[in-house]
């Protein structure tokens, strides 16, 4: 890992607003890591979910009807599309196969990434230390995505697997695309889902598995020369994201720190590894109004103070953390949106002449 993020602010993708120029703009506020903005107020095509799932649509597996995608096991050639699908990833991720290019985003679904992209390419972020990205994670888009019968695809051993390599193909070809920069690409896996892991509706799901997954994942983006990192933005079982092959855990320190701290054993060897923490340190919520930098500095440190005491190094955990939100703001006022990124740029800075 570069020891070079050290501190720095980066956000974590979505943005409510409906020009995609004003998004932009906002961005530029993380300068140091600017990332592509999911727009889902745009359209439907542009959710979290519909934009992961076109590649699957583009060769027959999945279906759309009454406005809803999903997928179609029972239609006559259904074996020989998934063997196709299963061909294309075989020779993209073991044989260097250039078609990964059909695993791209419809420009339709993903204004925000085309339109940062064109920015890239007239060098409009030229001071940017790193550029990053953002793909649904497997239980996700696993959950909400069902079959014909309403059945949620996560639930299928050869549906689950479908949608796990077809997030691998599409981190891969988004690590590929952002590479052309010369810049470091981030990749963030979100993974909302996971907020409920050991609840009773969950009970199926298996950690070794979920960890499984992600690593198919991350290696895909590892394999594209990339940085992987993992957001939840709630609590959740961090064992099985802190033992995953990611370099970046990406929290809610804001309102779930405590879910953190049930993982101090594991924390520490993520980071003795040289693992990064992204503390989502500034909330997505109108709270965000009445806080100011201070606020959150101070936060950060009593956190910090609370794991020193409990075995971690300062000095590592200092230079292996970075500043986010603690969630996207899609669902946020432009106005509460705005606030964040202030904050978020704010508080990085503020630690950094504090600690670094």
């Amino acid at each position: 890992m570069k020891t070079d993020l050290s501190l720095l602010a980066i956000g974590i993708g979505s943005l409510p607003h409906l020009k995609t120029t004003e998004a932009i703009q906002l961005i530029r506020t993380l300068k140091e890591i600017p990332h592509w903005p999911q727009l889902p107020n745009q359209a439907s095509s542009e959710d979290m979910l519909n934009q992961y799932t076109f590649p699957l649509f583009k060769l027959g597996l999945v279906v759309e009807q009454g406005g809803k995608m999903f997928f179609d096991t029972s239609q006559p050639s259904w074996l020989v599309k998934a063997t196709e699908f299963f061909n294309q990833y075989l020779a993209i991720m073991e044989d260097n196969s250039d078609n990964f290019n059909f695993f791209s985003f419809p420009e339709g679904s993903a204004q925000g990434f085309y339109a940062f992209v064109e920015r890239l390419i007239n060098a409009d972020f030229s001071d940017a230390k790193f550029i990053k990205g953002q793909v649904t994670g497997p239980v996700t888009l696993g959950l909400q995505l069902t079959d014909q019968d309403r059945r949620s695809s996560y639930y299928s051993s050869e549906l689950r697997e479908i949608v796990v390599k077809s997030l691998a193909l599409q981190a891969f070809w988004q690590t590929k695309t952002l590479n052309q920069f010369n810049k470091p690409v981030i990749i963030f896996i979100d993974e909302p889902g996971l907020y409920g892991y050991g609840q009773s509706t969950f009970i199926t799901l298996k950690k070794e598995d979920i960890t499984h997954e992600l690593n198919e994942i991350i290696d895909s983006i590892h394999l594209a020369n990339g940085i992987a990192g993992i957001h939840v933005c709630a609590g959740t079982d961090w064992s099985m994201i802190l033992q995953s092959n990611t370099d970046i855990v990406n929290f809610d320190a804001y309102g779930y720190f405590t879910s953190m701290t049930v993982y101090i054993e594991e924390l520490k060897v993520f980071i003795d590894r040289g693992g990064l923490l992204a503390w989502g340190l500034i909330p997505t919520s109108q709270k965000v109004l009445e806080l100011t930098a201070d606020d959150l500095t101070n936060l950060f440190e009593q956190h910090i103070t609370f794991l020193v005491q409990n075995g971690l190094d300062r000095g590592s955990l200092l230079k292996q953390s970075l500043i986010t939100p603690s969630c996207g703001v899609g669902s946020c006022s432009i106005e509460v949106a705005e606030k964040v990124y202030a904050l978020t740029q704010e508080v990085a800075i503020k630690l950094t002449k504090l600690y670094l």
